[in-house]
C-alpha cells in the first residue's frame, strides 16, 4: 500500500456468514478484498477477508459497539463454518506467494487469478474426510465455470499443501 495509514473497518452487521462492514475504499482497493453492494458505501466480507485485514497489519477492525478486535475475536465471534480458520490459512498463504485470493461460490472455495489462468482452490483440512462424489461434482462444477480445480490441504501446523484435480473418464485411458 502506498501511504504509511492505519485504515480502521467497523462492522455494521453479520447475516449468513457475510459481514458488512465501513471503512475507507481505499483499503478495499489496495488489499483487493470484499464486495461493495450498489448504492451504499459498505462492503461485503468474508471472515477470511477480515481476519486478513488484522493479520497483514493493513488496519484495525472495530465490532458493532466500536471495540477493536483481535485476530482470535474475530474467529471466535464471526466464525460460522468449520472452513473459515483453514480458509483463512490458505487465503493467507496465496497472498504470500503473491497470488490475490478472493473468495469463492461455496464457504470452503477460494478464487484465484494469475495471468490468463484461473484457479477454483478447494480447501480441506488434512485427516478430515472427503466423500470422492462430492469432490468429483466440485471438479466438474469448477472446469463449468472457467475455471482449473486445486486441493488446498491445510495440515495440522498450518502448512499448506496444493493438489492439481483432474478428471478422466475411463474411455479415454489408453491401455
Amino acid at each position: 500500500m502506498g501511504e504509511d495509514r492505519t485504515y480502521t473497518v467497523k462492522i455494521v452487521a453479520v447475516e449468513d456468514g457475510r459481514i458488512l462492514v465501513e471503512g475507507d475504499p481505499y483499503l478495499f482497493k489496495d488489499l483487493r478484498i470484499g464486495l461493495k453492494p450498489p448504492s451504499t458505501n459498505n462492503y461485503i466480507l468474508d471472515i477470511a477477508e477480515v481476519a486478513y485485514i488484522i493479520y497483514s497489519g493493513a488496519g484495525k477492525v472495530l465490532d458493532e459497539m466500536g471495540r477493536e478486535l483481535s485476530l482470535e475475536d474475530v474467529f471466535a465471534r464471526y466464525s460460522r463454518s468449520k472452513y473459515d480458520w483453514v480458509k483463512f490459512s490458505v487465503f493467507v498463504d496465496l497472498r504470500n506467494r503473491g497470488r490475490v485470493a478472493r473468495v469463492g461460490y461455496s464457504e470452503n472455495v477460494l478464487l484465484v487469478e494469475f495471468g490468463s489462468r484461473k484457479f477454483a482452490v478447494y480447501v480441506a483440512e488434512e485427516n478430515s474426510p472427503l466423500k470422492s462424489g462430492d469432490i468429483l461434482v466440485w471438479v466438474d462444477k469448477a472446469l463449468m465455470k472457467g475455471y482449473e480445480p486445486v486441493l488446498a490441504l491445510v495440515d495440522a501446523h498450518g502448512d499448506v499443501t496444493y493438489y492439481t484435480l483432474r478428471t478422466q473418464k475411463l474411455e479415454d485411458l489408453k491401455v
